[in-house]
């Protein structure tokens, strides 16, 4: 006998998601008739005929039980989908996640390559595009220097997905002796390199955006020399935009000093 949808409402965030993923996996209802739907800030209700509705109440131990059942049960593969996922911006990630982890705990590691299931490619197309917008991220970053003493980097990235701690990692093995913070204007978040070599994620409150944006105004002197130095070497007669664009697109553009 069908059974209504039940609808997990959530917070849109990492930690809303895997707590209504451990709320649905508890409830025992069956993962045929079960929906994740992250809720954003206005977002307009769009209420399905005869579904349940549960609201999901965030917990950081509901979170922990999800990501150590994954990563210990099923494989570290499965972990790193799975956290790929939760960092996209894609609304069907909640459901792809629930199923996924579904079909993980039936399967085991196996279910990484399993991706006849459809829950299973849609995972991996969008781990895929968060790490391809991770690598572009990776190389058309551009660090300024705001403030000399001590010495401290910036970055400003708009991407689409939640990028920073894929980023983060890399520039932290690179600099491992600089102050440096990368801030993620689209989300309000931002990630703080310290000389020890640790770094730590922050959602920013409003107050903490703007502080961010009065150091972006702070150029450092070399910018100008940069961008002198990006036109002095440019020959006009092999300049080809359309092969640029496809290199480097526009929408990576915004914040490469180059550019500016």
């Amino acid at each position: 006998m069908d059974k209504p949808t039940r609808i997990y409402q959530c917070e849109d965030t990492a930690e809303g998601i895997l707590s209504a993923v451990y709320d649905a996996g508890l409830s025992g209802y069956g993962h045929k008739y079960i929906k994740i739907q992250p809720q954003t800030e206005n977002q307009m209700e769009n209420f399905e005929l005869f579904a349940e509705y549960v609201p999901v109440v965030t917990e950081e131990e509901k979170v922990l039980r999800v990501i150590h059942s994954v990563r210990d049960k099923i494989s570290r593969q499965a972990h790193f989908y799975m956290m790929s996922a939760v960092a996209s911006c894609y609304p069907d990630r909640g459901d792809a996640i629930y199923q996924f982890v579904t079909y993980g705990f039936t399967m085991g590691a196996k279910v990484c390559d399993a991706l006849q299931i459809p829950c299973v490619k849609r995972i991996f197309e969008i781990k895929r595009a968060v790490h391809n917008e991770a690598h572009f991220m990776k190389e058309f970053l551009r660090f300024q220097e705001v403030q000399r003493e001590p010495a401290l980097l910036l970055a400003v990235i708009e991407p689409k997905n939640r990028v920073i701690p894929f980023i983060t990692e890399h520039f932290a093995d690179r600099f491992p002796e600089e102050w440096f913070i990368i801030y993620d204007k689209t989300h309000k978040e931002a990630s703080f390199h310290y000389r020890e070599g640790n770094w730590e994620l922050h959602i920013l409150t409003e107050e903490e955006a703007e502080k961010l944006e009065e150091l972006l105004e702070q150029q450092e002197d070399y910018v100008d020399l940069w961008k002198a130095f990006f036109n002095s070497i440019t020959i006009e007669e092999r300049k080809n935009e359309k092969l640029q664009r496809n290199m480097f697109a526009l929408h990576y553009r915004k914040h490469a000093t180059e550019f500016l």
